[in-house]
């Protein structure tokens, strides 16, 4: 039995995105997956991210590979960070703040140099082994307001018209039999008597009367959302470079990529004045959690090049990285009407499938001035309209809608990173940076603007620590239905802006 529920619950998240416009679907998570916002150490923060050409930096080591070829000597890094999200909503004309904020570890990471001997050609080749993080999934969600134009329980029963109501209905010697073929929301809304038949195959919400043949809903509804996720995804890099007559650097990179996301979303409806509702509808909520883990692979190759003093460039380009991804989901509804007050939970869906994310590159031009000034600017470019969903078998047409939104409404993005060091004395630096990350969607904008300052102190035993605060300084805007429109009713719109900020101390020594 539980291998058929299993075949069942690979088709249960698309139904449920049919209910709830807030419940994740595949085409964003395989962008929110694929898009990259890098951490690494405290100074590359600092400094924009703005490392493609200076190199000698582990967090660096994310975007080019050769970062690490500069070193002529042993580093080690630990970098721990604090990460905050703060979400505007506005929702049925009522504005709502939530933050989201975790502690995580950005960076840590060790580069070991060691010299040939030879006074020309391959001076010194390195090995490094980081982990820097590459995503923060940190986010929290929330609006409330009155109502009466629609219910989420109205969206559902009119998706139901010409089921048999039989069908839904669950057995007590197999409660989970209906799940095997019907969306879980139309067999935990049945069973817990907040829908209920018209006719043997045609339903209502509690929340909805009918007057002169039509659905209205008879009394004003308290409606309200909450939503919270949080996660990460972390480039585990196995790396080895060179150094050629302290002109021409180069490196490759093995990236193992951690991958793990918790999501929570709640939906409620309650009556303002239950006497207007014939059902005895008082309340009804409705729960969903999923939680998605996996592993990426990718391979990066990438070089520096110093022309003539002062002067570095430096170019990476790394492959498509290929995850594979475990789901497991649950969705529970529960309410209180004249049937009385009850809570149930679906069964626990399990699912796998497998991203591509798109090739990405990068170039940067660096300049640096004696031993107290440094100047960097990075362009990266991806576009995103090449990622491909398949099954955990590689068959796209699993996700064949899914894809054809990824290729309709995704376009390369145009990224830029900018940084300055100075040193205004030996022990004590002092960085700024700025990044500009192009909106991946044509239809909304997710353009981040960050800018990104800085301390660092050096000590003569080789110990460091670096400090970093970023900011972003736009806000980000998603506008969304809380449900879809059904017959003559519109689902409430759920307007969010949100930016975030985070603050990274690098502690390391050189030796």
């Amino acid at each position: 039995m539980y291998k058929k529920l299993t075949i069942f619950t690979a088709l249960l998240v698309s139904a449920l995105s049919a209910y709830a416009q807030i419940t994740p679907q595949y085409y964003n998570n395989a962008l929110l997956f694929s898009s990259q916002f890098y951490d690494g150490t405290a100074r590359s923060v600092a400094m924009g991210n703005a490392m493609t050409a200076l190199g000698g930096d582990l967090g660096a080591l994310s975007y080019n590979p050769a970062a690490s070829g500069v070193y002529r000597y042993t580093e080690i890094t630990l970098t721990p960070s604090v990460y905050s999200s703060i979400t505007n909503t506005s929702f049925l004309s009522n504005s709502m703040r939530a933050d989201k904020s975790r502690l995580s570890l950005s960076n840590v990471g060790w580069v070991g140099s060691f010299e040939t001997g030879r006074t020309r050609g391959l001076l010194n080749f390195n090995f490094a082994i980081t982990a820097n993080q590459s995503n923060n999934f940190a986010y929290r969600s929330s609006g409330q307001g009155i109502q009466n134009h629609s219910s989420y329980l109205g969206s559902i029963a009119a998706t139901m018209n010409g089921i048999d109501a039989d069908n839904l209905t669950m057995p007590e010697n197999d409660p989970t039999l209906p799940f095997y073929h019907n969306p879980s929301s139309w067999v935990l809304g049945w069973n817990t008597g907040l829908l209920d038949t018209v006719s043997h195959d045609s339903y209502k919400g509690a929340t909805e009367s009918i007057r002169n043949g039509k659905f209205h809903i008879p009394g004003d509804l308290n409606q309200s959302y909450y939503r919270e996720r949080t996660g990460y995804v972390e480039d585990i890099i196995i790396n080895a470079s060179g150094n050629v007559n302290d002109i021409f650097f180069f490196g490759v990179n093995l990236t193992l990529q951690s991958i793990w996301m918790n999501e929570f979303t709640s939906i409620s409806e309650s009556a303002a004045d239950p006497s207007d509702f014939s059902s005895g509808f008082t309340d009804f909520t409705r729960e969903y959690r999923m939680t998605t883990s996996g592993l990426g692979v990718s391979v990066e190759a990438g070089v520096i090049v110093r022309p003539v003093a002062g002067l570095t460039i430096g170019g990476s380009i790394s492959t498509p990285t290929w995850m594979y991804l475990n789901e497991t989901w649950m969705e529970s509804m529960g309410g209180n009407t004249d049937y009385g007050r009850s809570f149930i939970d679906s069964p626990l869906g399990k699912s796998s499938y497998r991203i591509t994310s798109p090739f990405r590159w990068n170039v940067g031009i660096g300049y640096t001035l004696g031993g107290f000034l440094a100047l960097a600017v990075d362009y990266e470019r991806t576009n995103y309209s090449d990622i491909v969903l398949s099954d955990d078998n590689g068959n796209r047409k699993a996700f064949e809608f899914d894809n054809e939104y990824i290729s309709t409404y995704y376009r390369a993005v145009n990224n830029v990173r900018a940084g300055i060091e100075a040193w205004p004395i030996p022990q004590l630096a002092l960085r700024l940076g700025y990044n500009y990350y192009s909106s991946p969607d044509k239809d909304f904008d997710l353009s981040r603007h960050y800018a990104s300052t800085g301390i660092g102190f050096r000590a003569l035993s080789g110990f460091f620590v670096d400090l970093a605060y970023q900011q972003q300084c736009n806000q980000s805007g998603n506008n969304y239905k809380l449900y879809d429109n059904y017959e003559s009713f519109s689902g409430p719109i759920t307007s969010e802006r949100f930016r975030d900020w985070k603050i990274l101390l690098t502690l390391g020594w050189r030796f």
